[in-house]
């Protein structure tokens, strides 16, 4: 097949090297380079390497979401079959859901990979990863949309296309990514190359109405005006006030039911989204829709007390949507209107 696929490279465990005791980035990107060079030998695939930064993932700032998606742009204008970006594991899941929020503006294929061992660890799942990604890039399957390609198991026989918007952060002692509702859209294995797609159900999620990206400035500015908090049994209002002071929106990460704290004896939560929902925008994650069909008390406390709570959107996704919808020049009430197919009643 003569298929031309631009990678883009961004630093990550994938394009990294063992030294000095530590996983570290390969500053001259030979390690990565020899691995899309060897990918591009055994696939036969015309390859453009684009690389816009160079960093592990735990470096990586909102700004960066912005040099990423301007080399998706640029890639988008030529005339390659898809797109790969090979991205550190710890905050794929963001950036992802950068390139997902305002994915109608790519007219490609664009799929995202990373690795759990960096490619000189005897373990490494570099290869594995690159082969998916860019057979699932070249392949026919669906034109275009944001994907992830990753191993789905530790002995590195077998890897899953997964939909972006899908695709959950991994737990301390994950070794791969799942996706919500382990939602699989195809499976690679080198042996047997790429699946046909074992789900074709439309997957939709929230867009941003935009025709064009954010500018670096406007990027920083928006991330003052934002924060995201995990709940916890114990919090308590001086805290609640302390994240909520001077933003204009705060992601709530919910329990795994879609709830909160909330009784007679505790209930600073819900008292202070009373006191302040009217200015600020509280968005809370994830009802699981396919779980529970009656919400619990808590739940509906919350969205009494002003709180939104939203179906299936993970905390990450709001985080990330809601930066660049501000960033964008998006008031919160334009930012709830696109984001209402999602809201709870």
């Amino acid at each position: 097949m003569n298929s031309k696929i631009v990678v883009i490279t961004t630093g990550g465990t994938i394009g990294s090297i063992l030294q000095s005791g530590a996983v570290s980035v390969d500053l001259s990107a030979n390690k990565i380079a020899k691995e899309i060079e060897l990918a591009k030998q055994t696939l036969g695939y015309d390859i453009e390497v684009i690389s816009p930064i160079n960093k592990n993932s735990e470096a990586l700032a909102p700004s960066d979401w912005l040099d990423i998606l301007l080399s998706i742009q640029t890639a988008c204008a030529t005339d390659a079959s898809g797109i790969v970006v090979t991205h550190g594991t710890d905050t794929l899941v963001y950036t992802v859901s950068a390139a997902v929020a305002i994915g109608h503006l790519w007219n490609k294929k664009i799929c995202f990979t990373g690795a759990f061992y960096s490619p000189d660890n005897p373990s490494s799942d570099t290869s594995l990863s690159l082969l998916a990604a860019l057979e699932f890039a070249a392949s026919s399957h669906l034109k275009s949309g944001v994907f992830v390609a990753f191993r789905s198991n530790e002995n590195n026989s077998e890897a899953r296309i997964l939909n972006g918007f899908d695709v959950k952060p991994m737990s301390f002692d994950d070794s791969y990514f799942g996706a919500l509702y382990n939602n699989v859209l195809a499976s690679y294995s080198p042996k047997y190359g790429l699946s046909d797609p074992i789900s074709s159900k439309d997957i939709t999620y929230p867009k941003i109405e935009t025709t064009s990206l954010p500018d670096k400035k406007a990027i920083e500015a928006a991330q003052a005006k934002i924060c995201c908090i995990t709940l916890y049994p114990g919090i308590d209002k001086s805290v609640l006030q302390a994240v909520t002071m001077g933003r204009d929106i705060v992601i709530i990460q919910l329990y795994h039911s879609g709830t909160g704290p909330y009784g007679a004896d505790y209930n600073d939560l819900i008292e202070h989204l009373r006191e302040h929902a009217d200015k600020t925008l509280f968005l809370l994650a994830s009802f699981p829709s396919e779980y529970i069909q009656t919400p619990y008390d808590s739940s509906r406390a919350l969205i009494d007390a002003g709180g939104c709570i939203y179906k299936d959107v993970q905390s990450h996704f709001l985080y990330v949507f809601s930066l660049l919808s501000l960033a964008l020049g998006n008031t919160n009430e334009q930012i709830k209107s696109q984001l209402a197919d999602w809201q709870m009643g």
